[in-house]
């Protein structure tokens, strides 16, 4: 049966060919396209879980956008009095506050790390955030010479990392979160404050904003009851020369930005399918009329009915599985180009698919191509069924 349905693809392969082309484009672009979304949806709901904080407070002269904030891992320096924390802490609604320090890795000599990096000072004694991860260390805590190191950020070598002249022990990688700080590198604040004081680098700031150990860049605030957000934010914003983040919106814009370009790629993505499964059908729907003498031969050589239905369904399921194979391996190295863009891009949450999430997408595309090929298979089966032997001698199609 199998050098059957081998003999009778390879005689016409050349539709053959274009059908298993067809279907494996249609599988590789849905494929990646599943994958892209799976990556994003997961990036997405880990990034707002990760990032621990209802409000985001930078200065309102701050020139970032909050996507860069909230998701780039941009280097930058900005810088507000100190004093804000408690002020910001007193307003009713408040849960808990706390400030984070920014500075940044440079590509001089003073840094062996490869890129630009943001480092983030946290506060010990009032973050929520960092804390969790730090409670994990041996110790439980971060010593003044340590840092956490992001999932994004190359360069350090072994356990150590050379950050504004000074070489620090990398405590731990931080696993992949979706948002900035896996392109950052976390140190209590007193460290980044003191690191930032010592580098010529950055003195232009402290000649223009003072002593950086009274100074903060953001602050990450919990408030009591969601439903309070906006009037929180309102009160904070009224403090004047803030800008306050609201993390949910923007990642619920994202969301929203990501939904609308994914249907448009879904769109072209079902087209091609569409377009594969025509010719798919068309193929086979001409098999009742081109091959009854074919048919026929075989039935006088003893084939049964369903020796002739198996060797149909059996043709189907061929080209669709084998276009399948094909088309997942080139969605998945179209989905690891646009991952690798992606990934210097920093432009928004984004984790690459667990192999359960991979595995469910190859059986559901697998599962939904196979139906197709069966349903196309059905029609010139079911004609096979009324094939007489005599028609052999009147129809042609034999080789």
């Amino acid at each position: 049966m199998l050098q059957i349905i081998w003999h009778s693809l390879t005689r016409r392969w050349v539709q053959s060919l274009s059908t298993l082309v067809a279907v494996a484009v249609s599988v590789g672009i849905l494929f990646a396209l599943y994958l892209l979304y799976l990556g994003v949806s997961v990036g997405l709901g880990t990034g707002e879980k990760r990032l621990g904080a209802d409000l985001l407070i930078v200065p309102a002269e701050a020139q970032v956008d909050p996507e860069t904030v909230l998701f780039a891992g941009a280097p930058v320096n900005i810088y507000m009095d100190g004093s804000l924390t408690q002020k910001v802490a007193g307003i009713s609604g408040v849960k808990r506050v706390t400030p984070q320090f920014f500075a940044q890795t440079l590509n001089e000599e003073c840094c062996s790390l490869s890129n630009a990096t943001r480092l983030i000072g946290f506060d010990p004694g009032t973050d929520w955030l960092v804390q969790s991860w730090v409670k994990k260390l041996p110790g439980g805590s971060l010593g003044p010479d340590q840092v956490l190191i992001g999932s994004g950020v190359t360069g350090f070598k072994g356990k150590d990392a050379t950050i504004l002249g000074k070489t620090l022990h990398v405590a731990a990688v931080l696993d992949p979160t979706g948002t900035s700080l896996d392109y950052s590198i976390l140190t209590p604040i007193d460290t980044a404050r003191s690191l930032a004081k010592g580098s010529p680098y950055l003195q232009l700031f402290w000649g223009k904003l003072g002593d950086p150990q009274r100074l903060i860049s953001a602050l990450l605030v919990d408030i009591d009851e969601q439903d309070q957000k906006g009037d929180v934010a309102l009160s904070i914003d009224n403090l004047g020369g803030l800008t306050v983040i609201q993390s949910s919106d923007i990642f619920k814009n994202i969301k929203d930005q990501m939904n609308v370009l994914f249907l448009i790629m879904l769109g072209g993505g079902l087209l091609a399918a569409v377009a594969s499964v025509f010719q798919f059908f068309a193929r086979f729907f001409s098999l009742a009329w081109d091959r009854k003498g074919e048919w026929g031969l075989y039935r006088a050589l003893g084939a049964t009915r369903r020796d002739l239905k198996l060797l149909i369904a059996g043709e189907a399921l061929t080209l669709t599985l084998g276009g399948a194979v094909i088309g997942f391996i080139l969605g998945y190295l179209l989905f690891t180009l646009i991952f690798i863009y992606l990934q210097k891009q920093k432009a928004f949450p984004f984790i690459e698919p667990s192999l359960p999430g991979v595995l469910i997408g190859i059986a559901a595309i697998a599962a939904f191509f196979a139906l197709l090929g069966l349903l196309a298979a059905w029609l010139p089966a079911r004609q096979s069924g009324k094939i007489e032997p005599s028609s052999a001698m009147a129809l042609g199609d034999i080789d």
